[in-house]
């Protein structure tokens, strides 16, 4: 028998505090990779076009009440806040795009959940929080692992005293790791920009890391 092929589902939200127990998601990114960080793009049928991108998929969601949503987020996220106003779906539409999206892939219908797609991102965790409260079924097409790349990055800067992996306002060195053919456009508060930027760290500390073990 075949083994399934090790997936990445990578993926990230932006929400509307950072108290998740009272979050709401505002918008979500998701691009779905081999173990080689190389996405697997697809355009699946009933998602609508202007949701998908080059290597995965966007989607902004319908804001909640000002009242809803923290201070942070009303004075640092106007843009993503204005694009939620005019294009936000509900979230039980962003459900069915993740879930018919993932659809596009036979590891996520695998009886061994340990097989499906591993839900891969930074600070991984608060997004998860967010997937099972508000994702039922985008939850139901992934393994339950996670891969955190923030964990690399502890161990990078913290064990191996490695300068910071420079990101946000730096789309020239995102790039040059990222193995995906959308261009790297956004920054901060843009979650397919943050997926992209996860997915190019992840290859620089492994480059990295290969580099330690030659020496």
């Amino acid at each position: 028998m075949t083994e399934p092929r090790p997936l990445f589902c990578w993926f990230d939200t932006e929400y509307t505090t950072l108290e998740l127990e009272r979050a709401q998601l505002l918008q979500v990114a998701l691009i779905v990779s081999d173990d080689g960080l190389k996405p697997i793009p697809q355009q699946p049928a009933g998602i609508p076009p202007k949701l998908l991108r080059k290597d995965g998929m966007s989607a902004c969601l319908k804001p909640p009440p000002r009242s809803e949503m923290s201070e942070h987020v009303l004075e640092n996220y106007q843009p993503l806040l204005a694009r939620c106003k005019q294009e936000g779906h509900s979230v039980d539409e962003i459900d069915t795009y993740l879930s018919l999206y993932l659809d596009s892939f036979a590891e996520t219908r695998d009886e061994n959940i340990r097989a499906r797609p591993t839900l891969a991102g930074n600070s991984i965790y608060a997004d998860y929080f967010l997937v099972r409260k508000f994702l039922p079924k985008f939850l139901s097409h992934l393994s339950y692992r996670l891969f955190d790349v923030t964990t690399m990055k502890l161990e990078w800067r913290f064990h191996h005293r490695g300068p910071k992996f420079e990101k946000l306002g730096n789309s020239e060195n995102i790039r040059s790791y990222y193995r995906g053919n959308d261009d790297i456009v956004g920054d901060k508060h843009d979650a397919y920009y943050d997926v992209q930027a996860s997915m190019a760290e992840l290859a620089h500390y492994r480059s990295q890391f290969v580099r330690i073990q030659k020496d």
